[in-house]
């Protein structure tokens, strides 16, 4: 049987989070701000009708319907004083709950549910929240207007939302903070999508600035493998750029600055070799640059290009009608290259033809060849041609073959073998595409040259060469040419031309650059074919 009676429910609720007022009908500044709780009263008598006096437990519940339904808070057990049946109780409720939806309230004292279920009704404070009333806020340290805050992490709600078919959903100004500030602990502090199906029409966000930064990102974070370089902006495009910018006068459309690392960073995973790229330069004007590099300082580079993966290029250049890298500077080397690799293979590559005013060399020139012979060849080997082969790759130019010399004064020499040569690593292909590179094949192995196999043969420069002074002692300058011991160089022969002793013509492989007298041995020789 129903022993209580709950009579003249009144609800009043004030503006949760917001310290406003109603524009025009209150003054713009307020003395003091709203309680963010409700207020809820009540007459409780007995089953005959009788006031009750005294302290009762008393408890208080938020559902989402009337009858059943989800419980959106829950006051727990609450000590209420009821004077002459009349009782008073501030509520903190969660302000989740009020978002515009129908809400009931469920009351229990002393563990009776009064039934039926109370509806919660609007008050007249909170009618200043009505479409087109205007909020205004105290003066705040903080210089807010209009504070509005959400808790929780469901995504499909907003804190402020605003809608509109021509004009601003939501607008911010301030004389000198922020316009519209965005606050969140791991999630977005400020979002913006465009949901049109027009192609090329409307931003997810739009900046603006007269004086100032159209945009401006900002991050303290400290990197972390999920977050790696921490960035103050990020763009991210399934279909476009990432980032785009654009310049309407004589100044960069994207500008990047660093006090200690890189200015601009640019990063792909794409296998796409010419379609892809981490940093992409174009011009579309006759006199224009794709990618300029600029530096000031006294060490550094103004471009840097790095591949730490098993293939690709750190930079690559590329042009259809004329120059795919070009180098300059007004005081130092406009180009240079080099590697790392304790072989030095190779600081240049190239499949084609070079030019150059002049060239300086502080070691050999060499050639690509082929053993022809029917013996392995060494480093060091006095060699003479033998033949031709046919060309590594398609439309190359055939390749020179050779053998040991085997003959003293031999006019065929060729020059002297430097290295073994692994010609399935160095292609045009490869080379560009960076693949099958270091730390898959080695392109000069140690070891003898077997027969078919390719080498590297010095055709003028200084090199290591196997001598024989069997027929006489080296000096410094004299010739030298091949010995009767096979691959061994030794005193040219010499002939009198119109009384003049002279080596005999196209014996000579090069000059002595060491003495010699022990017999067999390795001595360096500045080879020159003569």
């Amino acid at each position: 049987m129903k022993s209580l009676t709950l009579w003249l429910i009144v609800f009043a609720a004030a503006g949760l989070a917001l310290a406003a007022g109603v524009a025009g009908a209150l003054p713009d500044t307020p003395t003091a701000a709203v309680s963010s709780e409700i207020n809820y009263q009540g007459r409780l008598t007995s089953a005959d009708g009788a006031p009750l006096n005294g302290a009762y437990t008393m408890r208080f519940q938020i559902y989402s319907a009337e009858v059943g339904g989800v419980m959106w808070w829950d006051s727990g057990d609450l000590s209420v004083t009821v004077a002459n049946g009349l009782f008073n109780v501030p509520l903190a409720v969660n302000s989740r709950a009020f978002d515009g939806r129908e809400l009931w309230m469920l009351i229990q004292v002393g563990g009776e549910a009064l039934l039926p279920r109370q509806k919660l009704l609007p008050v007249p404070y909170a009618l200043s929240l009505r479409p087109g009333a205007a909020i205004k806020g105290p003066p705040d340290p903080a210089g807010y207007v209009l504070q509005v805050e959400m808790e929780g992490t469901n995504a499909t709600r907003a804190a402020i939302w605003g809608y509109t078919s021509t004009g601003d959903a939501v607008r911010g100004r301030s004389a000198g903070g922020f316009g519209l500030a965005g606050y969140t602990d791991d999630g977005t502090a400020v979002y913006g999508q465009d949901s049109g199906s027009s192609t090329a029409r409307g931003y997810g966000g739009y900046f603006t600035s007269q004086n100032g930064v159209g945009a401006y990102g900002y991050s303290s974070a400290t990197p972390y493998f999920t977050n790696m370089w921490a960035p103050g902006m990020y763009g991210r495009s399934e279909s476009g750029v990432g980032v785009y910018g654009v310049a309407e006068t004589d100044k960069p459309g994207v500008r990047g600055e660093s006090t200690s690392g890189s200015g601009v960073y640019g990063l792909t995973q794409s296998s796409d070799y010419y379609g892809a790229a981490g940093v992409w330069g174009a011009s579309l004007t006759g006199d224009g640059t794709g990618v300029r590099g600029y530096k000031s300082g006294n060490l550094g580079f103004a471009v840097l290009g790095t591949n730490t993966g098993n293939g690709g290029s750190g930079v690559v250049g590329d042009s259809t009608n004329y120059v795919g890298v070009w180098g300059q500077s007004m005081n130092y080397e406009a180009m240079h290259a080099t590697t790392a690799r304790p072989d030095h293979n190779y600081g240049l590559y190239t499949s084609d033809n070079i030019y150059s005013l002049n060239y300086h060399l502080a070691g050999a020139m060499m050639q690509l060849v082929q053993n022809g012979g029917a013996e392995p060849v060494e480093p060091g080997d006095v060699v003479e041609f033998s033949g031709m082969a046919a060309a590594l790759e398609a439309g190359g130019p055939p390749v020179v073959q050779v053998a040991k010399a085997v003959s003293a004064n031999s006019t065929a020499v060729a020059g002297v073998v430097y290295s073994r040569f692994n010609a399935k690593v160095v292609n045009a292909r490869r080379q560009a595409m960076g693949e099958e590179s270091e730390g898959v094949r080695e392109v000069t192995p140690d070891g003898p040259v077997p027969p078919g196999e390719y080498l590297l043969l010095v055709v003028q420069g200084p090199c290591q060469v196997k001598v024989d002074s069997t027929a006489g002692a080296i000096r410094p300058g004299e010739l030298l040419s091949s010995a009767p011991l096979a691959a061994h160089a030794a005193k040219a022969q010499d002939v009198t031309l119109a009384g003049v002793r002279v080596a005999v013509p196209g014996t000579v492989v090069g000059k002595a650059l060491e003495p010699w007298g022990g017999g067999q041995g390795r001595i360096y020789v500045f080879v020159t074919l003569q």
